[in-house]
């Protein structure tokens, strides 16, 4: 765990030269900026208070393995829409967040039980952030003795970060059969999570815990109800725009089931 102490952070900055003024849904590249906490957390900016988190976590069998999830800071209140692998990445991403913006972690939301979604929740409750999770997430994490999210929700909740508005719905199986997607309609930014792939995946990945005959229409839903979208963060690699879920509505046509990934 890491120390309550507080730590002066000192982030690289590489290539930040994003004009925010009146651009509230800039779209901006993954190599636009970078602002490395440390060699386990990076930060890129894509919209205003809104940033892409990655950590890293050695997986057995796959090595090095970055995820991504996304901290939304409105005033002095901060969200995260899921969390870092573990609770010591969370410690150190929540002080980040208090150090440079002033602000605290209030609300977290994991889009699905994997603990590239919350393996750091138990950390953020001790910090005093109120979770929400889905109640099939909620059931799943009590079964497997997981920290579990507070507050539950079926099918669909609002959530609020300052004048923020997160809207988080399940909009069927896919992934997993308790994933959801992050919706930031001021933004137009979606957080599709392990849902959707990056441009590079030639796979689905892990699916063992989840459902490849409904995952085409799960996808088709999600296209259908955010076509709107300017950016669109899937949970591992880069981000881009609603081609992700084409990609990713592809990579179902001939998958079989695997389990890594």
């Amino acid at each position: 765990m890491v120390p309550s102490t507080k730590r002066k952070f000192v982030p690289t900055v590489v290539c930040l030269g994003l004009a925010w003024a009146g651009c509230q849904s800039a779209w901006v590249s993954p190599t636009a900026a970078e602002i490395r906490i440390s060699n386990d957390i990076v930060l890129h900016p894509i919209a205003a208070g809104v940033w892409v988190h990655t950590t890293f976590s050695d997986v057995p069998g796959y090595g090095r393995v970055p995820a991504n999830g996304l901290v939304v800071i409105d005033g002095r209140e901060a969200m995260l829409i899921d969390l870092p692998w573990t609770d010591e990445l969370t410690a150190a991403l929540c002080d980040w967040i208090a150090e440079s913006h002033g602000a605290k972690v209030a609300t977290v939301v994991p889009t699905h039980f994997h603990e590239d979604c919350m393996g750091g929740l138990a950390e953020a409750q001790r910090r005093g952030a109120v979770s929400y999770g889905l109640d099939r997430t909620i059931e799943i994490a009590r079964q497997k003795g997981l920290p579990i999210p507070q507050i539950p929700y079926r099918y669909r909740t609002t959530v609020r970060c300052g004048r923020t508005t997160a809207v988080v719905t399940y909009f069927g199986a896919g992934h997993t059969t308790d994933n959801v997607v992050a919706w930031l309609p001021g933004q137009k930014v979606l957080f599709a999570g392990c849902l959707v792939k990056s441009m590079d995946s030639n796979s689905l990945g892990n699916t063992k815990d989840g459902d490849l005959a409904a995952y085409p229409a799960t996808l088709r839903k999600v296209q259908a109800a955010y076509s709107q979208a300017r950016i669109v963060v899937p949970g591992h690699g880069d981000w881009g725009g609603p081609e992700l879920i084409d990609h990713t509505l592809r990579l179902c046509r001939d998958e079989t089931p695997m389990t890594g990934g």
